[in-house]
């Protein structure tokens, strides 16, 4: 299935910064915009955002040019406050890191729609699941994750102390990256279904010395005003993706997707069409990012999760899943509760 893939942008200024810091440690970096069709100066353009492909190229230009194995560690140990913007003030002057996981959590977009965050809160543990936009690659989806993780890394132990982190990432093991991390990454499992980073609840209520409401409310409107502008210029399949992967909302039809974006239904199909994408296959990838999310965070059963998707029973919705995963349900969380706790005996999913 092939998702158009301009919906999938970062902002520039981070592809810049990373640009500045290899230079720093020496490597060449004349030509690590090749191919890209990036420039310097288009880098440093406020408000300026960069396609996957353009993002992935360099990322290629930056592995074969440079003697950096892990960019998105690099980059993540050297983003403080500032270089996140309005989004990194608001989360610095929120009350405590889980106020601040939230923030980040609803202006992520302003980052990089590369990647979904879900923030799931119950218990003892907040879940972090990182959903990757369809179609990415797995060497920027890897990019991010590591930026993500590094990001934690620094920020945690300056704002809280330790954060006990520990990270379920998507790729292979990785002994540079643990060397890389402090021991706030308390610990990491690799080759998981899903990427997802765990933090005590504990952790998260530590109060932060430099909350303030005033600084805090100055920045969300920020935030929101430019959430508002890059909404604008997203692509309509872009848009219609995030409204369908809400965990929380009811799966819709086209018309009322169409009504809730001011369009009739023919529009919405026009347009997306216009894009190379189809309502029908952006359901589907919703649907199974949203499975994925009620099997493991919600904890639903297979015919819960069936019924919550719209499918006529769970036989349809399992065999929807095994296509698109290459495993049943039940398959599906037993892998993630093996590889998450492996000398525990696997729980099996209610049916």
């Amino acid at each position: 299935m092939d998702i158009p893939q301009v919906q999938a942008s970062t902002a520039a200024r981070y592809i810049h910064s990373l640009c500045q810091l290899l230079a720093q440690a020496g490597d060449p970096v004349d030509h690590l915009l090749d191919g890209t069709g990036l420039s310097t100066e288009a880098l440093q353009s406020p408000g300026r955002y960069v396609h996957h492909d353009a993002l992935d190229r360099f990322l290629l230009n930056v592995e074969q040019q440079t003697r950096e194995k892990l960019p998105g560690v690099l980059l993540g140990h050297h983003l403080n406050i500032s270089a996140h913007g309005a989004t990194g003030y608001a989360g610095l002057t929120t009350t405590n890191a889980g106020k601040a996981i939230e923030v980040a959590v609803r202006y992520f977009p302003l980052i990089t729609s590369l990647v979904t965050l879900d923030l799931n809160r119950t218990g003892s543990c907040a879940q972090l699941q990182i959903i990757p936009a369809p179609g990415i690659s797995s060497r920027t989806e890897q990019f991010i994750l590591h930026t993500l993780l590094a990001s934690f890394d620094v920020m945690g132990r300056f704002l809280v102390g330790n954060l006990k982190l520990e990270a379920a990432l998507t790729c292979s093991e990785q002994k540079e990256l643990r060397a890389r991390l402090s021991p706030a990454i308390h610990d990491i499992v690799f080759d998981q279904p899903d990427a997802c980073f765990s933090i005590p609840e504990t952790q998260l209520e530590v109060p932060f010395a430099l909350a303030d409401q005033s600084a805090h409310e100055r920045a969300i409107e920020q935030c929101e005003r430019e959430l508002k502008s890059l909404n604008n210029q997203r692509s309509l399949a872009g848009r219609l993706l995030e409204l369908l992967t809400q965990a929380s909302a009811p799966m819709r039809d086209q018309e009322a997707i169409a009504a809730q974006l001011g369009m009739s239904s023919r529009t919405l199909h026009r347009r997306l069409q216009s894009e190379g994408a189809s309502f029908r296959d952006l359901v589907q990838t919703a649907r199974m990012t949203r499975a994925k999310h009620y099997l493991m965070n919600d904890r639903f059963s297979v015919t819960e999760t069936a019924y919550r998707l719209d499918y006529q029973d769970s036989a349809n919705f399992t065999r929807a899943f095994r296509k698109a995963t290459g495993m049943t349900p039940s398959e599906y969380l037993r892998q993630i509760e093996a590889k998450a706790e492996p000398q525990s005996s696997s729980a099996s999913l209610p049916q």
